[in-house]
């Protein structure tokens, strides 16, 4: 995108943010790390010039939370997408971007897009988006500030950017479906189990077909498509065997590769063995037909923190006995967040034996439930063979890449423990690293072709607990992506008195070529250089990294962003990593 010659003194009132990058796809993500904290102190020195001035008392300086980012690599023709946190319904502050250099390296595509705040809190935060195509290859410097158009003051927060484009392909990482994973399901030689894929792709319809199923299912009828939930395909399967695999459907027309991957696990009982059968509010006024040593979960929306409660009225002693305490699981962390609340109920003899379930507030006593819901036990002794409905389901995207990418997974790593399933020709990968309660498995291209992957989390028991897989299609040619670039932390101003000296460590390696260069002050006369950068090497091994240092002094009263690039020898460097801060001279 071009420069414009104001640039420098508009990105003076804004720049107060060094963040880290992180960058994650949609269809492509460009990973960038994040350097150590730069060491940034202050300390008084004599004022100069005039009068003396009266002695400042000695301080430490700290920029809080800076990273230095490393730069984006795109190729010509991709997109890049930058989100920035934002919340201008509540402060009226908006983000504003402007090149930086006087390149056309860049192209800003459309107007930012405000993105709403998912939670429904008053004040809560969303983002903005911009986005860019990459034209020619270079090098360019991205600003971006928070500020309202009314204000001609410092911003409340800045970001910056630095965007190398490159011909040819560049190895990237890529983000393959979401943190969707399906759970097991449980049938009885001689059920029926129904598998119903919401967000199903119409141009499939009815293409979805097995891909190397371990499951011991056979395809029971043909699929039945319809448009509700974005799109939903219903297929049912007959357990041929007793035992566990993975169910892997892929929809794939006419040879295509395919357009989505789904995985389920599945374990087939005796008929003889007990099972466990699931009600939830869809099955208000069901009758559900059971066995004595069968299990009957209860699941109802539930939300303590308003009040309400569910009471279980008793049911008939002699056909279902409660087994111990009804368990609360929240869909979120959110103090007071909604959730689920399960009972379960061991069948213990033969009969009919209603179950009502009544959601009571603190007046029910003069007001009555505010809310019913009632089904029916029918336990028979012998088998009865039924249709066993699989848990609503989203499908998993086809990933397009092309050799040298990475893929990356990010499970929860409460579901057991995840494992890759088989070999590929096409992708390599690691052991999964779990951090945080996640999963996160990383995917190398290694060959063109089509390859279906499946991972399975194994918990304790004879069969996996949850299942997920997605299909890869590695390519030679020039795929463009999207790269999404997003900003992580803030940083505060520094603050300064006329005479103090602001010392600046960044990390870096003077034996690579690569240094760090003061960018021209936008605005004079509020700190100058003290002399050149110096570069200390941390040990006296050849080739040893260090820190590069430079130190600034406060002359007078006024406020500059003060901006550094990490760049290599020539008329034209290339520019590798860029940090900044705004500094405030009283």
């Amino acid at each position: 995108m071009k420069g414009k010659a104001p640039v420098i003194i508009l990105i003076a009132a804004a720049l107060l943010l060094a963040p880290g990058l992180a960058a994650c796809g949609d269809s492509g993500t460009n990973a960038a790390s994040s350097s150590p904290e730069p060491a940034v102190s202050g300390s008084p020195s004599p004022a100069v010039g005039g009068s003396p001035s009266p002695p400042a008392a000695s301080q430490t300086v700290t920029v809080d939370e800076a990273l230095l980012p490393t730069a984006v690599n795109l190729r010509v023709g991709d997109k890049l997408q930058v989100l920035l946190h934002s919340n201008t319904a509540s402060t009226g502050y908006v983000w504003t971007a402007e090149g930086m250099e006087e390149e056309a390296v860049l192209r800003q595509i459309g107007k930012p897009v405000d993105i709403p705040p998912k939670s429904d809190l008053a004040g809560a935060s969303g983002k903005t988006r911009f986005t860019f195509q990459a034209m020619e290859k270079g090098a360019e410097q991205l600003g971006f500030w928070y500020a309202r158009p009314s204000d001609k003051g410092n911003p409340g927060a800045a970001y910056a950017l630095v965007v190398n484009v490159a011909k040819g392909h560049l190895p990237v990482e890529v983000t393959a479906g979401e943190e969707y994973t399906a759970e097991i399901a449980q049938i009885r030689l001689g059920d029926t189990l129904q598998v119903v894929i919401q967000h199903a792709s119409a141009q499939g319809k009815a293409a979805w077909r097995m891909a190397s199923s371990t499951a011991p299912l056979k395809a029971a009828g043909g699929q039945k498509y319809s448009s509700a939930n974005g799109g939903t395909v219903t297929m049912d399967f007959e357990g041929t065997a007793t035992g566990t695999g993975v169910l892997v459907l892929v929809n794939r027309p006419s040879g295509d590769p395919p357009l989505q991957t789904y995985s389920l696990p599945v374990n087939v009982r005796p008929v003889k063995q007990p099972i466990t059968i699931q009600v939830n509010h869809k099955d208000a006024n069901e009758s559900f037909a059971t066995k004595a040593g069968d299990t009957v979960q209860l699941v109802l929306p539930a939300q303590p923190s308003t009040g309400y409660e569910w009471v279980i009225k008793k049911p008939k002693p002699t056909v279902l006995k409660q087994v111990g305490e009804p368990r609360f699981t929240a869909n979120n962390e959110t103090v007071g967040a909604k959730g689920k609340m399960l009972w379960t109920f061991a069948v213990i003899g033969a009969g009919q034996a209603p179950v009502r379930a009544l959601l009571e507030g603190p007046d029910a006593a003069s007001t009555g439930p505010a809310e019913e819901f009632d089904f029916t036990v029918l336990a028979k002794p012998g088998f009865r063979p039924k249709v066993v409905e699989a848990v609503d389901s989203y499908p998993a995207a086809t990933v397009f890449i092309k050799p040298g990418d990475q893929i990356k997974l990010t499970l929860d790593a409460r579901a057991g423990v995840w494992a890759p399933q088989g070999t590929s020709n096409q992708l390599t990968h690691k052991t999964p690293a779990v951090s945080g309660g996640k999963a996160v498995v990383m995917y190398t291209a290694r060959n063109k072709g089509v390859t279906t992957q499946v991972l399975v989390a194994n918990a304790p028991g004879a069969w996996p607990n949850q299942a997920y897989a997605f299909s890869a299609v590695i390519g030679k040619g020039k795929l463009p992506r999207t790269v999404t670039a997003a900003e992580q932390k803030v940083a505060a101003s520094v603050q300064l008195a006329v005479g103090e000296t602001l010392s600046v460590e960044l990390p870096g390696n003077a034996t690579t070529g690569f240094t760090w260069a003061v960018s021209p002050l936008a605005v004079d006369g509020v700190i100058e250089q003290v002399g050149d950068v110096a570069f200390t090497a941390s040990t006296d091994l050849m080739g040893a990294g260090g820190v590069f240092t430079a130190q600034f002094k406060g002359v007078g009263a006024g406020s500059v962003p003060l901006l550094m690039l990490y760049q290599g020898p020539g008329s034209q460097p290339a520019v590798e990593g860029i940090w900044m801060t705004m500094v405030t001279v009283q």
